[in-house]
C-alpha cells in the first residue's frame, strides 16, 4: 500500500514556492538549450559559444601556478555537481532528507565555478561569498551570458524603483501557482526581486543600528536612505538565487526543503530541478572559462578528474570530459 505523507502545514507553502521557482527555471533552461542535444551541458556550451561570438575576449596562457589553481577550483565545482547528481539520479534510494543539504552543494558548485572564472580571466579571486556574487554580477552586466543568466534586478523593490534592465517590466504571478512556460519569465523576475528585497532588508537592518540618536534603539530610514543602500548593492542575478537557497538551508530553516514536500516524489522534483539548474549554471560559467583558456586545458582537467573518480559516462564530469575533448561548439583558435 502506498502511503501519502501530507506536508507539514508550517513549511508547505514556502517549499511549494521554492520548488515552483526551480521547476520553472529548469524548464526554461531546458527549452532554451536542451532540445536536440546529447546533453543539456552541451547545449549550454554551444549557446555560450554563439553568444560570445561578438564579444572581445582575449585568449590567455596561464602560468603553472594559475593553471594549478584553476584545476583545483574547477574540480571542486564538478565534485559538488557529481555528488548532487548522484543523490538525485538514484530514484530507488532517493531520501527526501537530502534536500536539507542539496542547496548547499548546488551553491558551492557555482561558487567554485565563479572562482574559476576569476582565475581564467586574471581577476582577483574572491575569498568570500559576496565578492564572488559581485564578480558574477559584473559578468552579467557586461552581457557575457545569454538568457536566463542575463536577467538581473537592480534598484530597490521596497520603494518600487526596481527594474530588470535586460527584459523590462514583468507581469505578476502567484508564487504557489503551477509552473507554466507562459509565465516562467515572470516567476524568475519575482524570484530575483524577492531575493534582492531580502538582501536589502538585511542591509537596512544593519544601517538602522548606525548613528542612533540618544534614547533610541534604532533609527528610521528614509526613502532616499533605502535608495542609496540599494544603489550600492550589485545587480541581483540567477547566481544570487543559489546563495538564497544555501542560506535558507544553512542558517534559516532547512526543514522547509524536507518537511514541506508531499512525499518522496515531490521532494525529488525539487531536487532534480535544482540539480539541472546548478549543472547548467556551472556550464554557462565554464563557457566563459573556455573562452579565456581554451577547451583543451578544461578538457584535460575534466578527463583527469573523470579517471580519478572513475565517473560513469553520464555523470557531470564525464559529460564535460567528452565535450571539451571533442571541441563541441564553434570555439575558434584565435581570441574572440
Amino acid at each position: 500500500m502506498v502511503v501519502i505523507r501530507l506536508p507539514d502545514p508550517e513549511y508547505a507553502e514556502p517549499f511549494r514556492a521554492y520548488s515552483n521557482y526551480m521547476v520553472d527555471l529548469a524548464s526554461e533552461i531546458g527549452g532554451q538549450f536542451g532540445w536536440g542535444r546529447k546533453s543539456l551541458v552541451e547545449g549550454v556550451m554551444d549557446g555560450m559559444s554563439l553568444h560570445l561570438g561578438s564579444v572581445n575576449i582575449d585568449r590567455r596562457k596561464l602560468d603553472s601556478s594559475a593553471e594549478s589553481a584553476l584545476k583545483k577550483s574547477m574540480t571542486k565545482s564538478w565534485a559538488n555537481l557529481r555528488r548532487l547528481r548522484r543523490e538525485v539520479d538514484d530514484i530507488d534510494s532517493f531520501d527526501e532528507d537530502t534536500n536539507a543539504w542539496l542547496p548547499v552543494q548546488a551553491y558551492y558548485a557555482v561558487y567554485d565555478a565563479v572562482r574559476s572564472l576569476a582565475i581564467a580571466s586574471n581577476q582577483p579571486v574572491p575569498r568570500d561569498h559576496r565578492r564572488a556574487l559581485n564578480l558574477a554580477s559584473r559578468s552579467v552586466e557586461r552581457g557575457l551570458f545569454p538568457y536566463p543568466w542575463s536577467m538581473h534586478c537592480v534598484g530597490c523593490p521596497q520603494t518600487g524603483s526596481h527594474s530588470f534592465p535586460t527584459s523590462g517590466p514583468h507581469g505578476r504571478v502567484h508564487a504557489l501557482s503551477n509552473p507554466d512556460p507562459d509565465t516562467a519569465v515572470d516567476r524568475l523576475a519575482m524570484f530575483l526581486r524577492t531575493t534582492r528585497a531580502k538582501e536589502l532588508e538585511r542591509r537596512f537592518s544593519e544601517d538602522r543600528k548606525k548613528k542612533v540618536a540618544p534614547g533610541r534603539q534604532r533609527r528610521n530610514l528614509s526613502i532616499d536612505d533605502k535608495e542609496a543602500i540599494a544603489a550600492r548593492l550589485a545587480p541581483t542575478t540567477v547566481f544570487d538565487l543559489f546563495w538564497r537557497l544555501r542560506t535558507k538551508a544553512n542558517y534559516d530553516d532547512a526543514d522547509t526543503f524536507v518537511l514541506g514536500a508531499a512525499g518522496v516524489a515531490d521532494a525529488r522534483a525539487f531536487a532534480d530541478s535544482l540539480a539541472i539548474v546548478a549543472d547548467a549554471s556551472v556550464a554557462a560559467i565554464e563557457g566563459l572559462v573556455v573562452a579565456y583558456v581554451g577547451p583543451d586545458l578544461v578538457g584535460d582537467f575534466a578527463s583527469s578528474y573523470q579517471m580519478k573518480v572513475r565517473a560513469d559516462v553520464g555523470s557531470p564530469v564525464a559529460v564535460r570530459a567528452a565535450l571539451h575533448g571533442s571541441h563541441v561548439g564553434t570555439q575558434p583558435e584565435a581570441p574572440f
